[in-house]
């Protein structure tokens, strides 16, 4: 079960489809991407997005997800006859090694033809690619046709032999919709009224692995659309679009939820995308670089070198925190950098002074540099051979802890709120480490041992802040660099904890609730995905309100509803925030997927989340949840961080590309500076979860 539950139906379209699972860090990726656009046959019209569908896709997969260029095939139009996309997936096939992962993306236009096998249910038709050449009587042969559903299932066979780790989506259908305002064309042609030459022969079938995703049910269109001055498939732009502002870890369902949102909000589409079969896998296994969160520039005051971007306090800006340009409004390349610091922080939006470079309105920034608003956390560094074996290492981690924002280095754990300390731990036969008597709470060491650092608190017995702040250090840089990144993580979430602003609580009241598996319950009962996505039965019992959690006690495995009130008489805009023990931090309300407006309260309106969200407490340990509502809409995936990490398994002692991106520094948190009176506020409580 997923820690956050979204309860979602949806249907399946049977013409296009995705077949989804998990990559194991060490397998290969591979993808295949048509894209035909141009058509002579009498009475199918020539599409404008293919093209750019493909380019964008193949961005996608190089930029974020670490795709090769060079495991990537593309077909374009006259590359992509009937014959030509047989012979591109059996080159794939024969290229993909065992569990290997495989993209396939295809847009174009989508057809039927009559089921002359009897392979379809209910009588019902082939689902089809109108192919480059298709119809035009210019082709011989099967070229001449369109490639039948029936075609790919068997040319996928091959690749089923050797992965189920394959994704397949296809922005196509069929249907008889009519569109219209900024929608350009439509992806769907008439039925051939040709006997198709394959149409009653038996293929080869196979059971296909994971899940499936289509862009439109058989019924519907496939629609283009203008997007970012060029035309795309509505489909695939969202659907890039999600996969853009996927989190590691975060599962193809969420994806497609979002992608079905965005597509179905727009004005004049009739376009539904579908989904199938498991999609609890995590998005390319979960091995990709997190997004880092970006905000526009909304003014430039060139006569006194400042600007305004669209964060403030509410979202975590901080003064003197330094921003860079990362993409600029008309996407001209950036050159030389361009840097801003923040001179004021508003609750909504933040002031700063450019350092270098220039801006326009429309231009994204991301934090470059972040500037606590605390008083440092004291580290001190110790360890059991600290002026022998390890004087080296501890040297080491000393440097790194001055060099760390948001820290000081001192002397002695007399001074200090937490020690770096470097041991050589002994084993025990029963995977735990020897004491040398019940009154340690630190193990032995022995010279002969590979070193650690853990990270322990200098007063309460020596406690451990977290199982992940106990850190091997077999690979000094390895570990030191986990050490580091997990403390500026640790830091990020104490101010995130002491986020508020000045003044009176809001006026928006959380209660939290218990949610009891009941198979049996009635009108009344909540349903939510269970780990294999089916529905499942869960009664309500009484609740109480957030501030009042801290005395109540959970388990691990209990999930918790909530339901809001805006109890003040302007509208509110309510965000639920979960912190836990791992120093993850998610959204657990409103759902990435929802348009911004969905976490919006009127006056007096009391809004029961559990049919769309909950929380499943999984973890041993204090867990917070914290309410931020304010006057204007935020963007709360702002407050989103990661968690604790581990140090990257052993690869010939270096880290991989990817492993250095998801190394870079965690986003921005923060307290007011400046804010209008009743703009926002906060509430929050922290309670332990039990074996």
């Amino acid at each position: 079960m997923q820690r956050f539950l979204v309860s979602a139906t949806v249907l399946a379209c049977t013409a296009s489809w995705v077949a989804i699972a998990a990559v194991p860090a060490a397998a290969a990726s591979h993808a295949l991407l048509i894209g035909i656009q141009q058509y002579s046959a009498p009475g199918i019209p020539s599409l404008e997005g293919p093209a750019n569908d493909i380019a964008l896709v193949r961005e996608l997969l190089e930029t974020r997800f670490q795709v090769p260029g060079e495991n990537i095939a593309t077909l374009a139009d006259s590359q992509a006859t009937h014959t030509g996309i047989e012979k591109a997936f059996a080159s794939l096939a024969a290229r993909v090694m065992p569990e290997d992962f495989v993209y396939i993306h295809y847009s174009g236009h989508g057809s039927e033809a009559q089921d002359e096998n009897g392979d379809e249910e209910h009588g019902g038709l082939d689902q089809t690619w109108v192919s480059h050449g298709a119809r035009a009587k210019r082709l011989e042969g099967i070229d001449d046709h369109d490639v039948l559903d029936d075609e790919i299932n068997e040319w996928l066979i091959p690749l089923y032999d050797k992965t189920d780790r394959i994704v397949f989506v296809s922005d196509s259908c069929h249907s008889q919709s009519v569109s219209r305002g900024e929608l350009r064309g439509v992806r769907a042609v008439l039925m051939d009224p040709r006997e198709h030459p394959l149409a009653s022969r038996r293929f080869k079938t196979a059971a296909a692995p994971g899940a499936r995703i289509g862009s439109a049910r058989d019924i519907e269109t496939a629609i283009e659309t203008f997007k970012g001055g060029k035309i795309y498939g509505l489909f695939t732009w969202y659907w890039v679009e999600a996969l853009n502002q996927a989190r590691p870890g975060e599962t193809w369902d969420e994806v497609f939820k979002r992608t079905y949102t965005l597509v179905t909000t727009q004005r004049g589409v009739h376009q539904r995308p579908q989904m199938e079969g498991r999609a609890n896998w995590p998005v390319f296994g979960g091995d990709f670089v997190a997004v880092q969160p970006t905000v526009a520039v909304t003014k430039v005051h060139e006569a006194t070198r400042t600007l305004t971007i669209a964060a403030g306090a509410v979202n975590g800006a901080t003064v003197k925190s330094i921003y860079r340009l990362l993409q600029t409004a008309d996407a001209t390349p950036i050159e030389p950098p361009a840097t801003i610091e923040l001179t004021e922080v508003r609750a909504f939006s933040s002031l700063g002074s450019i350092k270098q470079g220039r801006f326009k309105v429309g231009d994204v920034v991301v934090e470059a540099e972040h500037a606590y608003p605390f008083q440092p956390i004291k580290v001190a560094v110790e360890g059991d051979y600290a002026t022998g074996a390890d004087r080296d290492l501890v040297r080491r981690i000393e440097n790194a802890v001055k060099a760390l924002k948001g820290f000081e280095l001192v002397g002695g754990r007399s001074d200090a709120d937490w020690v770096a300390y470097v041991l050589r731990p002994v084993p025990d036969a029963k995977g735990g480490f020897v004491k040398a008597s019940t009154a340690h709470t630190l193990p032995s060491s022995s010279p002969a041992n590979e070193p650690q650092v853990w990270v322990i608190s200098p007063k309460d017995r020596e406690r451990l802040l977290h199982e992940k702040m106990r850190i091997p250090l077999e690979e000094p840089d390895q570990g030191i660099k986990t050490l580091t990144d997990n403390l500026s993580t640790f830091a990020r979430v104490q101010e995130l904890k002491q986020l508020s602003a000045k003044g009176a609580p809001p006026l928006v009241t959380v209660a939290a609730f218990r949610l009891v598996r009941a198979p049996g319950c009635g009108k009344d009962c909540v349903q939510l995905p269970d780990e294999q996505g089916e529905q499942q039965r869960y009664r309500k019992e009484p609740g109480r309100q957030l501030t009042d959690l801290s005395s109540e006690s959970f388990k691990s495995g209990d999930i918790l509803g909530f339901a809001v009130k805006n109890e003040d008489t302007d509208p509110r805009y309510v965000y639920l925030l979960n912190i836990g023990p791992n120093a993850e931090v998610n959204v657990i309300f409103p759902a990435p997927y929802r348009a911004r407006e969905h976490a919006r309260a009127e006056p007096g309106e009391s809004r029961d989340l559990s049919q769309e969200t909950a929380l499943l407490l999984d973890t041993q340990g204090t867990e917070m949840v914290k309410l931020v509502a304010t006057s204007e809409p935020i963007d709360a995936r702002l407050f989103e961080l990661a968690g604790y990490r581990e140090v990257p398994a052993h690869r010939d002692g270096t880290l991989n590309p990817l492993e250095r991106l998801l190394n870079t520094a965690m986003h921005a948190r923060g307290q007011v500076v400046l804010s209008a009176a009743r703009s926002w506020g906060t509430a929050q409580a922290e309670f332990p979860v039990a074996d």
